[in-house]
């Protein structure tokens, strides 16, 4: 992975999403370097969050570490608690890649359909947990083996 990079707005993804959109870029040739499966980050921050934790964890494998039960029930009252994550995680695979859940105020869900020409959507796994959790920032407040088997146990 490249460490020289610069974070742009993509003006194409900000149109299709309805919100701002950023991507990460090589600042000498233009060529995108992350653009978070074609969907864009939420914002600057999340963007080099993301993307510097990819390049401090570059060859990191998808091994899990043991985790209690009760860590991993703390696990998933966290993420159901923090609904942004929570949607992050339900719209990882295995839903169809044109579909987004929303989760709704009372509590329903809502599906939307996206054009995903271009993008695509990452099988849940270990890496995307981390990375979730780098780029909403909890990655320090709980442990990413312990959402990956409470959100695998549970949901």
């Amino acid at each position: 992975m490249e460490k020289d990079y610069r974070i742009i707005q993509n003006e194409a993804l900000s149109h299709e999403m309805e919100e701002p959109r950023f991507i990460i870029i090589n600042p000498d040739t233009g060529e995108i370097l992350d653009n978070n499966n074609g969907w864009g980050y939420r914002s600057e921050i999340n963007a080099r969050r993301a993307y510097e934790y990819k390049l401090a964890e570059s060859d990191d494998s998808n091994e899990s570490l043991e985790v209690s039960e009760g860590e991993i029930e703390k696990a998933k009252d966290f993420y159901r608690e923090h609904r942004e994550l929570y949607q992050a995680l339900i719209n990882v695979s295995p839903f169809p890649p044109d579909m987004y859940t929303t989760l709704n105020d009372d509590g329903t869900e809502s599906i939307s359909i996206h054009d995903m020409d271009g993008k695509t959507r990452e099988s849940f796994s270990l890496d995307v947990v981390k990375r979730l959790l780098v780029e909403y920032g909890y990655d320090k407040e709980v442990s990413a083996e312990a959402i990956y088997q409470a959100y695998n146990k549970y949901e």
